[in-house]
């Protein structure tokens, strides 16, 4: 039972930090998986879709807290378009889990965005999400993203 309780601790044990996102032990895929996460959320604000490109999975499934569910061409064809703008992203805490070639990031972000698909003009949401990177061809990449709306700290609509 001891060695069960070390076991689970080990793999689904969380480090939290407010401000910067952190990777939960020191591990050097820890930090390769969380520099990845660092580059998306800056392509997002700069909207680089080359980067965006090379850091989501062709089979990425993203599924947005209202609710929307995207594939890489279609999240990319919305920020190319104007439809979807990145204005920040702050991370409130994030933490990481890695498992052999797989990755997962949870935790918390502050963003304020202008998703014409939703609403007109920018608003401010603060979002709970679950992230999983897999590690391809020797570069970590997003393959899937979940997010809801965090209605404790979200600014009401």
């Amino acid at each position: 039972m001891k060695k069960s309780w070390i076991f689970w601790s080990l793999v689904f044990g969380t480090s939290t930090a407010l401000g910067a996102p952190v990777a939960s032990g020191t591990s050097q895929a820890s930090n390769e998986v969380m520099a990845s996460e660092q580059s998306r959320v800056s392509a997002l604000q700069r909207s680089d879709l080359n980067a965006l490109d090379r850091i989501m999975a062709d089979d990425v499934t993203y599924v947005h807290a209202s609710g929307k569910v995207d594939t890489k061409k279609s999240y990319l064809d919305a920020i190319r378009s104007g439809q979807l703008h990145y204005i920040s992203w702050q991370s409130k805490n994030l933490q990481v889990r890695v498992m052999g070639d797989s990755a997962v990031i949870n935790g918390e972000y502050a963003v304020r965005v202008t998703d014409a698909r939703v609403q007109p003009t920018p608003f401010d949401i603060n979002i709970l999400i679950l992230t999983m990177y897999a590690r391809r061809d020797g570069r970590w990449q997003q393959i899937a993203w979940q997010s809801t709306r965090d209605t404790t700290t979200s600014p009401a609509k």
